[in-house]
C-alpha cells in the first residue's frame, strides 16, 4: 500500500524514478558495456509505449527524449518529467536552450517553449508547415539537425500503400502525392523552406558533421534501393528513388518525363553501402564521434543504429577525388530493440533510443532506451579503419596485431554490387572472390597493408581469420565493407 501511494504521488506530480540495470550484447568490444534505462509510466502505473523518435541534450544536463507516441520527457537526476503532449509522431528533437526544444512532427517543424519556468512546455509556435502531409502513415519527418547557422535539415519519408494518387515510378509501395516527399529540405531560421535534395526513398536517419556543416542520411533497402547506405547530402543531388522528381522544377507537371534514361544518369551514388543482412536492414540517425576520446579509439568515425538489426555499427569516411567514400563495421550487436535514434553526451556516452514499432526487431522489445558507454582506459583490439592505396587496402588496428597470427592466409577479400532496379532490394550481383596478399605490417604493429585487385562500383568484404592482438585477444568484428566508388589518382585526404 505504501509503494502504491509513493507512486501515485510521483504520477500527480509528474515526476517518475528511472532505473537502470546492465545489459549483456551479443557482440560488444572490450572495455565497452550496456545499460538499460526504465522508461516512464502512465497515470496507473503501466508502462508506456515510448518509441524513441529523438534525443538531445540540454547544457544543464537534462536529456531531453521525443517519444514517438507520448510527447516530449525529460531525464533529469535519474528521474521523468513530461515535458509536452499532443504531437504528431515525432521523429526527431533538437534542444535549443534549457527551456526549448524544436521537434520535427509529420505536419511542421515546431518550437516549445517553457515560458513560465515549470518545467513543461506551454507555447507551441510553428516555425514551418510549408510541405504537403496527405495522412499516410509512412510520411514521418526526420529531423532536424541544425547547421551553424541555423538552418534546419529534415529529411521527408515517401508515402506507403497502393493508393491511386501516389507516383510510384514503378517501385513498390513508396510513392507521393507531391508536396516534397522524398525530399531532403532546409529550412532557414525564418522558416522558408528551400527542397535541397531528391531521390530519398524511407530515409531514416539524418546527421551532421559538426566541424563542417556536412549533411549524411541512411536510406532503407526497397525499390531502386538494392541495399541500405549512408550518403552526403549535396545540394541539387538525386540519390535514387524517380517518384520525388514530380517535385523538382525540371519534372514537374510531367511525370511522363521522369524516366530510367533520365534519372539513371542523375542519380548520385552512396558514400558507404551497408550490405543488407550482413549489416544493417534498417539504418536510422548517423552521428558523428567528437567525444575527444571519451569513447574509445573510434573519435571522428560515425556510429549507426539499425531497427531491424538491433545493432550499432560505426564507419570510417575518407575524400577520394573530393569524395566521401570508406568502410562500415559492426560494433555493438543484438540490443534490446530497434536502434533508429542515437546521440553522445558530454561524457561521451552514447544514448540509444529504440522502437520495435511493429516491424520487429532481433532485440525481442518493443520499444526501449539503452546506452553505451566505454570504461576509460581498455583499448579493445578491432580494426580501427580500412583506407583505400593505390593497390589494395591499408587495415589500421586500435591496438597491436600480433604479426604471427597475420598473414596472407588470413585475408579474404570478396567484391559484388547491386542492381539499381525497380523490384525490391538487390541481391549481391558478380561475386568474386579475391585473391589478395600481405604486403607489410608496420613495425607498431598498428597497420597492415594488402595488396588485391579493385573495381570501382565494388563493394569489398575484407576479412580477417584468426587474426589476435600482441595480448592474444581475438577481434569481435572479423569483416568490414569498404564502398569503392574511386580508385587513388592522386593522395587521399584523411
Amino acid at each position: 500500500m505504501k509503494e502504491a501511494i509513493i507512486l501515485l504521488t510521483a504520477l500527480m506530480s509528474g515526476l517518475l524514478q528511472a532505473e537502470t540495470s546492465p545489459y549483456h550484447p551479443k557482440l560488444i568490444p572490450a572495455g565497452y558495456s550496456v545499460e538499460t534505462i526504465s522508461t516512464p509510466l502512465d497515470p496507473t502505473g503501466a508502462p508506456l509505449a515510448f518509441g524513441v523518435g529523438g534525443i538531445d541534450f540540454a547544457e544543464n544536463g537534462d536529456v531531453f527524449i521525443a517519444s514517438r507516441l507520448h510527447g516530449i520527457w525529460k531525464y533529469r537526476n535519474d528521474s521523468w518529467l513530461r515535458f509536452s503532449d499532443h504531437l504528431h509522431d515525432p521523429q526527431g528533437i533538437h534542444v535549443v536552450d534549457n527551456n526549448s526544444v524544436v521537434v520535427a512532427q509529420k505536419p511542421e517543424l515546431t518550437l516549445i517553449t517553457d515560458t513560465d519556468g515549470d518545467g513543461e512546455g506551454d507555447l507551441y509556435q510553428t516555425i514551418c508547415d510549408s510541405w504537403r502531409y496527405a495522412a499516410n502513415y509512412c510520411e514521418y519527418v526526420h529531423g532536424p539537425v541544425v547547421d551553424s547557422k541555423g538552418n534546419y535539415y529534415i529529411n521527408l519519408n515517401l508515402a506507403h500503400g497502393d493508393s491511386s494518387s501516389f507516383l510510384k515510378k514503378g517501385g513498390s509501395y513508396m510513392g507521393t502525392a507531391g508536396g516534397y516527399d522524398g525530399w531532403n529540405c532546409q529550412i532557414t531560421p525564418e522558416g522558408k523552406l528551400i527542397p535541397f535534395a531528391s531521390g530519398l526513398r524511407s530515409p531514416a536517419g539524418i546527421g551532421i558533421n559538426e566541424k563542417t556543416d556536412e549533411i549524411f542520411y541512411t536510406e532503407n533497402q526497397g525499390s531502386w534501393v538494392g541495399s541500405s547506405f549512408l550518403a552526403h547530402v549535396q545540394e541539387g543531388a538525386f540519390y535514387g528513388y524517380p517518384a520525388s522528381l514530380i517535385d523538382d522544377p525540371e519534372f514537374r507537371g510531367d511525370p511522363d518525363k521522369i524516366t530510367f534514361e533520365a534519372f539513371s544518369k542523375m542519380r548520385k551514388a552512396p558514400a558507404v553501402w551497408l550490405p543488407h543482412g550482413d549489416l544493417s536492414n534498417s539504418p536510422g540517425d548517423p552521428v558523428f564521434n567528437y567525444t575527444e576520446g571519451k569513447f574509445g579509439p573510434f573519435e571522428g568515425q560515425i556510429f549507426i543504429g539499425c531497427q531491424t538489426r538491433s545493432n550499432i555499427l560505426r564507419v570510417n569516411l575518407e575524400k577520394i577525388q573530393g569524395e566521401y567514400q570508406g568502410a562500415a563495421f559492426n560494433f555493438v550487436d543484438h540490443l534490446q530493440s530497434g536502434c533508429v535514434r542515437i546521440a553522445f553526451d558530454t561524457m561521451g556516452r552514447l544514448w540509444v533510443g529504440q522502437t520495435g514499432r511493429g516491424w520487429g526487431s532481433k532485440g525481442g522489445q518493443v520499444y526501449g532506451l539503452q546506452r553505451i558507454k566505454w570504461d576509460g582506459k581498455t583499448i579493445p583490439f578491432e580494426m580501427k579503419a580500412i583506407n583505400l592505396t593505390e593497390n589494395g587496402f591499408r587495415i589500421s588496428f586500435t591496438s597491436p596485431v600480433n604479426k604471427d597470427s597475420l598473414t596472407s592466409g588470413s585475408l579474404a577479400v570478396n567484391s559484388w554490387h547491386y542492381h539499381y532496379h525497380k523490384p525490391y532490394g538487390s541481391p549481391k550481383v558478380d561475386q568474386q572472390k579475391h585473391e589478395a596478399e600481405l604486403v607489410s605490417i608496420s613495425s607498431d604493429g598498428l597497420e597492415a597493408t594488402i595488396r588485391t585487385a579493385l573495381t570501382t562500383g565494388k563493394i569489398f568484404s575484407i576479412g580477417l581469420e584468426g587474426v589476435t592482438g600482441s595480448s592474444g585477444a581475438p577481434l569481435s568484428t572479423k569483416v568490414g565493407y569498404y564502398t569503392l566508388n574511386r580508385t587513388l589518382s592522386k593522395p587521399s585526404q584523411r
